[in-house]
Parts: C-alpha cells; structure tokens; sequence
C-alpha cells in the first residue's frame, strides 16, 4: 500500500510538474497559428508595368510555316553554335531521331519512325523553318518543345541540324 501510495504521488507530481508548461506555449502556438499568409493563386497575379520589356527580350512570334520559311536565323553557324546545337540535340531530339539524325533513336524505334534529318527533305528546309517545328511540333507526331527549349538553342539546334547532318558537314 505504502508503495502504490509513493508511486501515485510520483505520477501526480510529475504531472503538476509539466502541467504549466502547454500554458507558458500558448501565446506563441497563436501567434504562429494567426499569423498573415498568403496561398498561391488565391490573389490575382501582379500585373506588369506599362513600358516593361522582358527580361529574355522579345521572342520570335512566327504565326505559320510560310512566316517562318523567311525567318533568319540570328546566329550564324560558328563551331560554337554547332557544338551548343550538337548538346542540346543530344538532350531534346535524339530520343526519337537518334544520335545521327535517321530517325532511329530508341523511342523512333519503339514507336512511329520520325523525319530522317539527313534526308533532302530536311536539308532543304530553311533554318525558320525547322526552328517552327522545334517550337510547334510536327506536322503528324512530333510534339512541341517551344516550352521545352529555350529560343536560342533552338536556332544553335537548326544550325547543329543543318551542318552536321548535311552531305557538306559529313
């Protein structure tokens, strides 16, 4: 008896002893609990100053093929701007054309065989116009990467494109 009575007053005084502590906590519990938020998309989005330009400058907005058939490429074909081309193709395209541009790439093998890039058909293209089909996608399969690939990698790709798979660039 006298045991349990000792036990009982451990148990009693430890709660009295931790007791006021949940107490001593609650002003900070609401302060975090009160405290000014703001949801994503709840509040309208900050609208842009009248007169503010991009930071990435303005892009080009090429409305259909024909547009784009007279579209110049900014960069010229440097072996810089091939290399950048050559990378990014390896990323973005050779899934599907294949790392020598014939359409061979692993998902072209699996699924529908895309354009041979070293065919005439592309070759002959102008560097607008495959730029077009890098930002809007192809005309049956290919999809777009206009949200994928930056601008500028997409003409260093058309440069990449047109001069390493070319019978000149072999």
């Amino acid at each position: 008896m006298k045991r349990a009575l000792v036990k009982g007053f451990f148990y009693i005084a430890a709660v009295l002893c931790l007791a006021p502590s949940p107490l001593y906590a609650m002003p900070w519990s609401w302060d975090m609990f009160a405290q000014p938020s703001h949801k994503a998309q709840e509040e309208k989005a900050i609208e842009m100053p009248e007169g503010t330009v991009p930071v990435k400058g303005k892009g080009v907005a090429l409305k259909d093929r024909a547009e784009a058939q007279k579209a110049k490429n900014p960069f010229s074909a440097t072996p810089e701007s091939i290399e950048a081309g050559r990378l990014k193709y390896l990323r973005f395209c050779s899934p599907c054309h294949g790392d020598g541009g014939k359409g061979d790439g692993l998902v072209g093998q699996k699924y529908v065989t895309p354009t041979d890039l070293t065919g005439e058909y592309v070759q002959a293209k102008p560097d607008g116009d495959i730029f077009y089909t890098i930002t809007n996608g192809g005309m049956a399969i290919m999809p777009s990467y206009g949200d994928s690939v930056e601008e500028h990698d997409r003409w260093h790709i058309a440069n990449y494109i047109k001069h390493a798979f070319s019978a000149k660039g072999k």
